[in-house]
Parts: structure tokens; sequence; C-alpha cells
């Protein structure tokens, strides 16, 4: 069974009795939500989906206001940073008790033993991180989704896994719990060995290829700007993950190639690509994500625009 909830698309609007959960709530401004951001493509010095308000905490642009995510819910009651995660933590709250209900009713059955539980999303949703207020970029604020896999007494409980793992992985774990070959080339991984032991050895990157609206066929050559970007104004880029360090390469020619140590810069605001200390790291990533791009049949791999050259800054 797939179950989707909407509570937190847009327009974020809360149950009413979810109305006055978290009163006062505030949330800290993130570090680079004005430009400039230093070491990112030129395409994130033009993000700013915030304005500093009157009282200094930040509010949201009126460009950034539309009727397709209901923001007349909001402006009726401030539009703040913090006001703005007030409302969407509250709407969180209806998918709390609806997935609450779910699994009573499978442990009521006695099916919740004989049931892989998945609990994900389609991607994050930055609030302030980076400028944004939308997803699509390729940082963790923007895309990195919940991932919670269960299955009491057959997987290990209140574990955690590190390693980066992709939604394309999900498809083949599924026909391997259910016994089942796969029907056809998949290029996600089974991930088996990861749920019977979170520290077990894994050998694969996680890749994420953005190629905004476009799919098939179409994305077999990059196009040159302005085709290659989404009307949020994100270009087509590669994200690849491995281990603690994430390689982004942006698709448009000449800019800089991204290079964040998620471990110690978790809200990605250092660029480490131009520091020479991380040269080899950032080859060997560009090596793995031109791989990953072949080892998946994506033909784009052969017309990849040229990223800018590795400079050394002190």
């Amino acid at each position: 069974m797939w179950l989707c909830y909407g509570g937190v698309h847009a327009p974020y609007t809360p149950a009413e009795r979810h109305w006055q959960d978290y009163p006062g709530a505030t949330v800290a401004t993130p570090a680079d939500i004005y430009p400039p951001r230093l070491g990112k493509p030129a395409y994130m010095q033009k993000i700013a989906a915030w304005d500093t308000g009157p009282m200094g905490e930040p509010v949201l642009s009126n460009k950034a206001i539309g009727s397709e995510v209901g923001d007349d819910f909001a402006r009726d009651r401030g539009r703040t940073l913090s006001v703005w995660s007030r409302q969407y933590h509250q709407a969180v709250r209806a998918l709390d008790e609806g997935i609450g209900q779910v699994l009573a009713a499978l442990e009521e059955s006695g099916q919740l033993s004989n049931t892989l539980v998945v609990l994900t999303a389609d991607q994050g949703y930055a609030w302030g991180q980076h400028g944004f207020r939308a997803k699509l970029a390729p940082y963790d604020a923007n895309i990195r989704s919940p991932l919670i896999i269960s299955m009491p007494g057959t997987l290990p409980e209140g574990k955690v896994c590190r390693t980066p793992v992709g939604g394309a992985d999900l498809p083949p774990t599924f026909f391997h719990f259910a016994g089942l070959k796969l029907p056809w080339a998949m290029h996600g991984h089974d991930l088996t060995p990861l749920l019977q032991n979170p520290e077990a050895p894994w050998p694969h990157t996680t890749m994420l290829p953005f190629t905004a609206d476009k799919f098939g066929a179409d994305c077999d050559t990059v196009p040159a700007p302005p085709g290659n970007r989404h009307k949020s104004g994100v270009p087509w880029y590669v994200l690849l993950v491995e281990g603690r360090h994430k390689y982004i390469r942006t698709l448009e020619a000449n800019e800089p190639e991204e290079l964040y140590d998620l471990l110690t810069d978790p809200d990605e605001l250092t660029n480490l690509a131009r520091d020479p200390r991380h040269a080899a790291t950032v080859k060997k990533l560009r090596v793995a994500a031109l791989a990953e791009l072949k080892r998946t049949g994506a033909k784009m791999a052969d017309s990849l625009p040229p990223f800018a050259e590795l400079v050394n800054v002190p």
C-alpha cells in the first residue's frame, strides 16, 4: 500500500485542533538566508525568497508570495520565518496522528511483524536555508528526505544507518522482501544488507541528477541556458554523495564544482572544492559521478558542460 499525506504540501493549513500548538515557537535564522553565498554558483547569488522584516527577523519576500501556496493563511498571522515554521509544524501533527493510526491498525490486526513499513517523502523543503523557500536545489535542506524503515522481529530496532542511500534503492528492496525477482533492470540497490546491519560495508554511491521538468529522451543532451533551468531558477545538476562528502556539478558552463563535508559542515556553507587540500577528493568524486551517470545509461554524460577550473584560494 502506498499512502500519501498532503498535510505539509501547499497550502500548509493545519487542522483546527492544532492551531494553538507550539505557542511562542521561534527558529534561528539560517546563516546564508541572504546573499552573497561565497563559493556557490551564480544562480545561488540570486535566490532571495526572504527579506529583513521590521523587527529584524526574516519575512517572506513579496515576490515569493503566491496564491498557489495558500499564503493568505499565513499573511493573516504575519509572515515571519518563525510564523511560517510554526504553521508548517502544526500541519505535521496531523501526519503524526495518521501514521499512528496506521501502525495501530497493523498491530491490532496482527500484521505489524509481517509488514515492511517505510516512512519517507518526495524531498525536503528549505525554510530560509540558502535563501530558499523551496525544494529542488542540491542542498540537504532542499532535498534530503526522511527515511525510517521498520519490521519488528525481522529488522534491528532503534538503530541509525549513516550510509547515504536514495529513493531509487527502495523498489529493489521491496521486490527482495516480497521474494520476487526484478522484472527489469533498475538503477537502485537492494537495501537489505544495511537494514540487517546498519554498519555493513556499502560499495555504492548515491547520485541525484536534476533535469528540471525534462524526462526520458529530452535529457539525452544538456540544453544551453535558459533551457537548462527550472522555473524556480535552479539549473540542471548532478549530485553525488559518498560517505561524508557531497559533490555537486552544476550543468552550466564554467560554474564552480561544490564539495561539502556533511559531518563538519551539515549546513553546507563552505565549499571545499577550491581548497587545494581537497583537490584529490573533488577529482575522485567528479570521476565517480561520471561513472554513475554512465552506469545508469544517462546519455547526457557525453555532453556535460565544462566546469570552472579549480582555483587555489587561501
